[in-house]
């Protein structure tokens, strides 16, 4: 348990009475911190004034990277990633709570360098996503010795236009995947490690989370019983959905499966009453992103990650 005391204020980790505070500002964060059992309370570091409200809250996650921490061929200059993010309530501006986020700061970063030592082998590098047009956030960064690793685009395609159909191979079929069953998702998890470059997949925490959400559903393509493709959407607003987690089996490249269930889930998107779906890929994925430009996507927005490398 981590506790630092102010005079206004204590730091301390994350209890479950502090769910319904922290839904006043930010219900999917509340969400999050009840049902995704990846985010432990050790991770997350809370804010609290004298009157116990919470001002303030800065977790740890686990990214998707750690899921091949235990591969005893991986390279040694891989880099497994911690997510790091601060949220601030509604009740006050960055510029009147600048020691509150220096301080939830030195313990997330204390925090990761104690997970660092559980691996003193491995190259561990705490990471946040901003925005282009933060540069506030952007400078802050910077200055506490975080560099900017890479960025990703943000695409958006139009429902209100026109979605061609794609033709496919017979051999193929696309459903509507419910993973209604223990297996069905392992089985999931299992081909998108094996639609991966580098083999890493969700945890089975995060892909259970995200089934729990807003309008969740998956278009994935078998072969046979085999899971061969897959695309997932889930809710963003009343008139926005992400489609995301996209993957291709190596072997079944090139035979228009990516296009296919894609285009599945704009259609039904689409008949869902959507107006704009979204996606993330990264900069330099070219040949994906000409994929997603030929389905329709534009550029909407860019991200840069930047990310804080720990010491051994």
């Amino acid at each position: 348990m981590t506790k630092i005391k102010n005079r206004h204020y204590v730091i301390r980790n994350y209890t479950e009475e502090d769910a319904d505070k922290i839904a006043q500002f930010n219900v999917v964060l509340m969400l999050t911190y009840c049902y995704n059992g990846d985010y432990k309370p050790e991770n997350i570091f809370c804010a609290v004034d004298q009157e116990n409200t919470i001002m303030a809250v800065g977790h740890l996650e686990f990214d998707q990277t750690w899921s091949i921490m235990n591969k005893t061929n991986q390279s040694i200059d891989y880099v497994y990633k911690l997510n790091l993010d601060i949220s601030i309530s509604n009740n006050g501006e960055w510029s009147s709570l600048l020691p509150i986020r220096e301080e939830l700061m030195n313990c997330l970063i204390t925090r990761a360098n104690e997970i660092k030592n559980q691996f003193p082998e491995r190259n561990i590098r705490v990471c946040h996503n901003i925005s282009t047009d933060k540069i506030s956030d952007i400078d802050y960064y910077l200055s506490k010795g975080f560099m900017s690793k890479r960025s990703q685009f943000v695409m958006k395609r139009d429902l209100t236009e026109e979605i061609k159909n794609v033709p496919h191979s017979d051999k193929i079929r696309i459903i509507n995947w419910k993973m209604k069953t223990k297996e069905e998702e392992k089985q999931y998890l299992r081909a998108e490690a094996k639609g991966d470059l580098e083999g890493i997949s969700w945890s089975l925490n995060r892909l259970r989370w995200t089934k729990g959400g807003p309008e969740w559903d998956t278009f994935t393509a078998f072969a046979g019983e085999d899971v061969v493709g897959s695309v997932m959407t889930w809710g963003i607003s009343e008139n926005r959905s992400a489609t995301e987690s996209i993957f291709v089996l190596p072997e079944w490249r090139q035979k228009g499966i990516a296009k296919a269930v894609i285009t599945e889930a704009l259609k039904f998107l689409k008949e869902k009453g959507k107006s704009e779906a979204t996606l993330c890929v990264l900069s330099d994925n070219y040949k994906a992103i000409a994929l997603y430009q030929s389905l329709g996507y534009k550029i909407d927005s860019v991200f840069l990650e930047f990310g804080f490398d720990l010491s051994s």
